[in-house]
Formats: structure tokens, C-alpha cells, sequence
């Protein structure tokens, strides 16, 4: 034993020894964070795939989804009618035929007894004009070589000074952008040059040689009796355009006029400036009055709380521009039906110069609801299935369709309903038009022929990941929102919804 015992010594002693030499193993431990990078793998896989899939869509040209969150908003909702223009105006017409030349220019105001126009017989009024030109322009030649002692040299002046003034007036107003100056200036201008060449003429007829201002005489006498001058009877506002129609429709005609002559309208005939007339055609109109009118048939309801006295505000498109103008409802009459109104303005009658009949709006009420942009609103076509059809059932509503007198309860997703019918989806696999379905039920129940459907307006929404039909019940619309009733509608307030729903079908993955 002892030796056992010694043996056991030395062989634990050469352990320890052999210990002591060998090599110290370490005890490793375990690496952390390998969970941390394993979720980094599957994220950059996910986002991996996401980045494929978007680069796929550009490539083939995916598009751009425009999205918008549901909210309650008002809009006004004009009303559109059609009207007539009466205003207290009058045509003069030539008594001759011949070339006119016009002394004023459209949309400028003139005086009572205004020569407006000459119209000239061509060959004798031409001749005249030669040799009066001539004559005048040696008179002119001649004083004003004696300028400095002429007796009428401040009246000269005077005049001189009215054309560069009247000058530097058309250069500040065309500047700003009103091009009828132009017209008004050349008025002007002439009307001072002659006033001029009147005085040198006048101070020529009292000098020493009168001969050419006898001969001027002459010539003028026979320029006279070849020229007829076309006044303004009544001042007003100067207009090339006329229909004919002046002297029917008039502020003491209000009450004749007929929805059939709002709804015929009338031809413009335009007027030119340089082109010769013939005996008996217009020439110009003048507007006499600030004062006119608009006349329409409106429909009863609309008015129902319209009075006479009423402001209103009448927007119309007038020669593609949009005018605004405050009216006051001076009568209503009920006639064939419609209420007859007649509106009253005092101003902006220039915008309205040269139309007859217009469409024009008023904004007379507004609503309230869901605001949904118009370019979100989409049409969806419905079956129209009776309520006596649809069944309550565990898995929802169902109908029972009949197949060659094989009966098969149908599941229905129901998109909307009314105190008569429920309105679905057509899906020829289950349920179309032409099928039959069981009206009613037990014993009593009677075959149905489904034949009807409905077209219901409404918006994509995007609530989820695909997109999704929600109707809408339309309070009012205008050219650029619509306004919705949230009682009565599928779409609710906060739903998001596609805004460019023609580039996008329901059921198209939205991401």
C-alpha cells in the first residue's frame, strides 16, 4: 500500500510538473451582441427589398400616388344663369357713302353735340383735302416765319404747350397699360393743331395778301358740302360695335323681354374705323348712361328668399375675363313658371359695352361638410339589390341565388344602402346582372331578376395598404372642391384619400 500510496505521490507530483510546462488554456467566453447583428441582417434584407422593388417601379414607369387627409371645410356654390344686357344706348348710322374718318377712339367718353366721325364722298372730298392741305401749309410756312411779332403769338403758345401736355399724358397712361390713350391722343392733338392753324389762318385773312386764305375758303366750302360730320346726340361712352338690337331692348322695355330672347341672344356686328360705309349703316354707338341693367329668368326656389332691394354680386366671363360687378334686385316677376328678375348697376357698365346676352354666376349660399378635391372624386357602377333580398346572417349580409333551381347562399359586401335597396360590387364569379336571387323568404319568397344598378360618386382611400372605394353623398361642388355630407357618406373625416384618383384603381397596392 505504501508504495501504491508513493506511486500515487510521484504520479501526482509529475502531474503538477507536467502542469506547470503545458500551456494555459483559456476559457472563451461568449461573443455578445450576435442577436443585435442577426436583426441588422433582416433590416437590411427588408430594406434591400424595398429599395428592388422601388427601383422595378421607377423602371417601369410606377406612379406617383398623391395622398391627403379628409377634413370638414365650406365652399360657396354659385348659382349660373343666363342674362341680358339692357342699357340706355343709341346707333348713329352714316347718310352717305364715303370713307369715315373718326376723331375719337372706343371707350372714350364724349360730350353732348360731339363731332364724333366724318364720312367723306371719296373723289371730291379727296381733291378738297389735297389742295386744302396745301394751301394750310403754306399759310403755316409764312407765319411762322413772323412768329416773334404775331399778335396771336401767346395763343400759339398756349396751344403748343396743350399738345406737348396732352403728349406726355398718352406716354404715362399706355405706359400703365391703358391703350386707348393712344386714340384719345390723337383726338387731342388734332384738336389743338387745328385750333392753331385756325389762328395763323385768321392772322393770314387780316394781313396785306389774303389770297390764300380765300382760296382756302373755297375749297373748304367744297370739303364741306363732301363731308358729312356725325355728332353725339347724347354724351356717353364711345363704342364700335353694335347688334341691332338697341333700340328693342331698352330701359322702358324691361317687361317684354321673354326667356326666348334671352335664350336666342344676338350677332355683333363690329364697326372698323377705316373701312368704307354705305348709306344707311352704323358707324358708332354711344352708351349714354352709367346706368343699365341685367335681366333673367331664375328659378323659383332659388329666390324664394330674394327680395326686391337684395345686393348682390354678379360674376360673369367677358371676352375670356372675369368681371365682378354689385347689382340691386330692382323687380321679380313670376312668369312661365320661373321668376322674372331684373338687376340694377350703376357702375362697370364699360366692361359690358359690346355683349348682349351672358352666363353669369352669383354666390348666394355656401356649405358645410367634408372638403374633398375634385380631382379625388371618382364614378363606381353599383347593382342595386333589394333590401327584401338581403339576408342577416353570423357572416355578415348574404343574398340566395338561384341556379338552375340549385339555391346558393352568396356573401355580399355591401357598400351602401337606402330605405330600398343595398348596393354591391358586381362580381361576375358571384353575384351579377341577370342572376336570380330570392325575394323574401320561406314559402313566400319570389324569384328576383337583378337588372338594375347605380352610379355612385366617391374617393380612393388609403387607410390600409390598398386602395378602397368610399362613397360620398354631394352637398354642393364647385370648380375646384366638393363638399360632402358626413352623415350620409362611406368616407369619413381623417381618411386619407388618393387625390389623383385617375391615375390610380381600387385595389392597387399603395406604399
Amino acid at each position: 500500500m505504501p508504495k501504491q500510496i508513493r506511486n500515487n505521490i510521484n504520479s501526482t507530483e509529475v502531474k503538477k510538473s507536467d502542469r506547470s510546462t503545458m500551456p494555459v488554456q483559456k476559457h472563451r467566453r461568449k461573443r455578445q451582441g450576435s442577436g443585435i447583428n442577426a436583426l441588422m441582417i433582416v433590416l437590411f434584407a427588408v430594406i434591400l427589398v424595398y429599395m428592388v422593388k422601388y427601383a422595378i417601379d421607377f423602371a417601369t414607369g410606377s406612379t406617383t400616388v398623391n395622398i391627403e387627409t379628409v377634413g370638414y371645410g365650406t365652399i360657396d356654390l354659385p348659382n349660373s344663369f343666363n342674362g341680358m344686357a339692357v342699357r340706355d344706348e343709341y346707333v348713329v348710322s352714316s347718310d352717305i357713302t364715303g370713307i369715315p374718318t373718326f376723331y375719337y377712339g372706343e371707350g372714350d367718353r364724349v360730350k353732348k353735340n360731339s363731332v364724333i366721325a366724318a364720312v367723306s364722298e371719296s373723289e371730291s372730298a379727296d381733291s378738297a383735302k389735297d389742295k386744302l392741305k396745301s394751301i394750310d401749309e403754306s399759310i403755316i410756312e409764312t407765319q411762322k416765319n413772323r412768329l416773334d411779332i404775331s399778335k396771336y403769338k401767346d395763343d400759339i403758345d398756349r396751344t403748343e404747350k396743350n399738345i406737348d401736355d396732352s403728349v406726355s399724358s398718352a406716354v404715362a397712361n399706355v405706359a400703365a397699360g391703358n391703350m386707348n390713350s393712344v386714340y384719345t391722343l390723337r383726338s387731342a392733338v388734332q384738336t389743338q393743331m387745328d385750333i392753331r392753324t385756325e389762328i395763323w389762318i385768321r392772322e393770314n385773312s387780316e394781313g396785306s395778301d389774303s389770297s390764300l386764305s380765300s382760296q382756302r375758303e373755297s375749297y373748304q366750302s367744297q370739303l364741306d358740302s363732301s363731308t358729312h360730320s356725325l355728332k353725339a346726340s347724347e354724351g356717353g361712352i364711345l363704342v364700335l360695335s353694335c347688334d341691332g338690337l338697341e333700340q328693342t331692348y331698352t330701359p322702358d322695355t324691361l317687361d317684354t323681354i321673354t326667356q326666348k330672347n334671352i335664350r336666342d341672344g344676338s350677332s355683333v356686328t363690329y364697326l372698323s374705323k377705316t373701312t368704307a360705309v354705305e348709306n344707311g349703316n352704323p358707324v358708332f354707338k354711344i352708351v349714354s348712361s352709367n346706368n343699365w341693367y341685367i335681366c333673367s329668368y331664375i328659378d323659383p326656389s332659388i329666390v324664394a328668399d330674394w327680395k326686391v332691394g337684395d345686393t348682390k354680386i354678379v360674376r360673369a366671363f367677358v371676352d375670356k375675363s372675369e368681371k365682378n360687378v354689385d347689382v340691386t334686385i330692382k323687380s321679380m316677376t313670376e312668369k312661365d313658371g320661373s321668376m322674372y328678375v331684373v338687376f340694377s348697376c350703376d357702375r362697370n357698365v364699360q366692361d359690358f359695352l359690346s355683349v348682349r346676352t351672358f352666363e353669369f354666376y352669383i354666390s348666394d349660399s355656401s356649405y358645410v361638410g367634408l372638403k374633398v378635391p375634385n380631382t379625388a372624386i371618382i364614378e363606381k357602377t353599383f347593382i342595386k339589390i333589394p333590401i327584401e333580398c338581403v339576408v342577416e346572417s353570423l357572416d355578415g349580409k348574404s343574398v340566395v341565388k338561384r341556379t338552375d333551381g340549385n339555391d346558393k347562399l352568396i356573401t355580399l359586401d355591401v357598400e351602401s344602402t337606402d330605405d330600398q335597396f343595398a348596393y354591391i360590387r358586381q362580381d361576375f364569379d358571384a353575384l351579377k346582372i341577370g342572376d336570380v336571387v330570392l325575394k323574401g323568404t320561406g314559402e313566400s319568397a319570389t324569384e328576383y331578376t337583378l337588372s338594375e344598378v347605380s352610379t355612385k360618386v366617391g374617393a380612393l382611400t388609403v387607410n390600409g395598404a390598398f386602395a378602397k372605394f368610399a362613397s360620398i353623398s354631394v352637398l354642393g361642388k364647385n370648380s375646384e372642391y366638393t363638399i360632402a355630407d358626413p352623415e350620409k357618406s362611406g368616407l369619413k373625416a381623417y381618411d386619407k384619400i388618393v387625390t389623383n384618383a385617375s391615375e390610380v384603381n381600387e385595389g392597387d397596392e399603395i406604399y
